[in-house]
């Protein structure tokens, strides 16, 4: 009987070398690919697609006896990840990298090479489950809640899931990490990445200054009536809801209520100020049938946040419009928020606009 073929994307940390290991235990012919994803004038970053990390994957596939390639995908990582962090930020935006990575390089440009080696599966090492339901294949929160990463997969198409396999899926980073301690894996100790991995250690705003060739853009920082409260040298260095690192000291704790690129203002409030319960989406994504009017599903606005209950008001094309029962801290233009049914994920979208 011939072995099923899946390409593995590999960055050469313990989660891509576990799913690798465990795929290849299952049966499955396995391939190695890791994309090198920057120019050689960013060498130095420490992420998945960084230089160093097709010498990692390199190795974890020699330990297993499996072949190992290395594409690059700088031009499109560049167009789509990186061009469209900076310029989000220069909008007054809160851009999500990891999402837009999913949608274009890990689940379109990875996904169809690997149907052009042949592959009948791509594979990730990241903590979802992929199922068959009565109504097709759906998407799943991955069971460790600590790790569970569907809220960045929501981008995924409908048509792609039965192509996927998420083998780590259904277990603890802990047992992972056992796993490939046990086979001996080069990768078993390596550290956990970074939320945003090309940024480093030195913070979004420094990768802004230094990365992206952002330069200073003095301006005030004002409270809700306009009056001035201190000066900040770019709006693009705060994130709605933000509190620490604001350079201003009141009574009370302030919060980044908003940004505002036309008047180049950093507006601050009080914790309720940051909160929001309307809001509406763009290019929105449906992995289910898409809610009715009136109906209400549980709305996840970060990464790790806890879902709410959210009426839907409008649900045309690629657009959403809801209301939270309650106000929500700190949605920001330019986030994703990710709609569920029990540990389902039905779907989601951009964030374009809040409101109270």
């Amino acid at each position: 009987m011939t072995k099923k073929k899946v390409v593995v994307a590999m960055s050469g940390g313990v989660d891509s070398s576990a799913a690798a290991a465990l795929l290849q235990k299952e049966g499955y012919e396995v391939i190695g690919v890791t994309l090198n994803l920057f120019s050689p004038e960013n060498a130095k970053v420490a992420c998945c697609g960084a230089a160093e990390s097709g010498a990692k994957a390199r190795a974890v596939c020699d330990t297993l006896g499996v072949r190992h390639y290395i594409k690059n995908a700088g031009e499109i990582f560049k167009k789509h990840v990186i061009d469209k962090f900076v310029k989000s930020y220069l909008a007054g935006s809160t851009p999500n990298p990891c999402v837009d990575c999913n949608r274009f390089i890990k689940f379109d440009y990875l996904f169809e090479l690997a149907k052009a080696f042949g592959a009948e599966y791509l594979a990730t090492g990241h903590y979802a489950r992929i199922e068959k339901g009565q109504d097709g294949w759906r998407l799943m929160r991955g069971v460790d809640p600590l790790k569970d990463q569907s809220y960045f997969l929501y981008c995924l198409k409908k048509e792609q899931l039965p192509d996927i396999l998420f083998p780590l899926g259904g277990m603890a980073k802990k047992e992972v990490r056992r796993i490939a301690g046990e086979l001996d894996l080069p990768a078993a100790k390596e550290k956990e990445s970074n939320d945003i991995c090309f940024v480093g250690e030195g913070g979004y705003d420094k990768y802004l200054k230094h990365t992206g060739g952002v330069k200073p853009c003095p301006g005030k920082i004002v409270d809700a009536s306009g009056k001035k409260l201190g000066r900040h040298d770019g709006f693009f260095n705060y994130t709605i809801g933000q509190r620490r690192g604001l350079g201003v000291y009141g009574a009370e704790r302030l919060y980044v209520a908003a940004l505002k690129p036309e008047t180049n203002e950093v507006v601050l409030g009080k914790l309720s100020d940051a909160c929001f319960d309307k809001v509406e989406l763009s290019g929105m994504n449906w992995l289910a049938k898409k809610p009715a009017a009136g109906a209400y599903v549980d709305a996840q606005v970060r990464y790790r946040h806890k879902p709410a209950a959210c009426l839907v008001v409008s649900c045309e094309g690629e657009g959403f419009s809801g209301v939270f029962s309650e106000p929500q801290f700190a949605p920001a233009k330019g986030q994703s928020l990710v709609f569920y049914e029990g540990d389902r994920v039905l779907g989601g979208g951009v964030i374009s606009a809040v409101a109270r």
